[in-house]
């Protein structure tokens, strides 16, 4: 029982960077301080009823990203930028990213979704007693792409930080 829950994939190892689709050639992607969310994939079917029996037409692929919910950090311009988005109707690029050091490739790129679409809500909580929050739905337009993405080293840092040796960092004894 212990090596299957080795081979488990963890939630919190699934992250999501968004950038807007139009500054696509001036920044990387941002993170949230997310807490959840589902990728979805459905495709409808409707029954043909034959006289050899029923058979299937299938319906086109539709996707989402639903039950997106992060923490709020103050000045947070990720908060920003998605609320906007849904504001001002602004296309959105998103990556699912599996932050997962056993499943990176030979080139240290991690597993990841990619899709462009839009929000399609925008909720913004202020509870009482605990942190400000907020959360939105992300419809895919078109199919979404697998592949393996890069993380840059402030992307890697906020998702965790690596362990660092004691001796003062210097290019002959970093270590990588």
């Amino acid at each position: 029982m212990a090596d299957a829950r080795k081979a488990m994939l963890e939630g919190k190892k699934k992250i999501l960077l968004f950038r807007l689709l139009k500054d696509a050639d001036k920044e990387a992607a941002k993170l949230a301080f997310q807490t959840n969310h589902t990728f979805s994939l459905t495709r409808s079917t409707d029954a043909v009823v034959t006289k050899d029996g029923t058979i299937r037409k299938l319906g086109e692929l539709e996707g989402e990203v639903t039950g997106i919910e992060a923490v709020q950090a103050t000045d947070d311009p990720v908060a920003s930028m998605l609320q906007n988005s849904v504001i001002d109707g602004e296309k959105l690029e998103l990556w699912e990213v599996t932050v997962d050091e056993g499943l990176k490739n030979s080139e240290g790129k991690y597993p990841a979704m990619y899709a462009q679409g839009y929000l399609n809500g925008w909720e913004a909580s202020a509870p009482t007693e605990d942190e400000s929050t907020y959360s939105g739905d992300f419809a895919i337009e078109l199919v979404p792409q697998f592949g393996f993405a890069t993380l840059t080293a402030e992307q890697e840092e906020a998702v965790q930080y690596a362990f660092a040796d004691t001796v003062a960092e210097t290019p002959e004894t970093e270590n990588f």
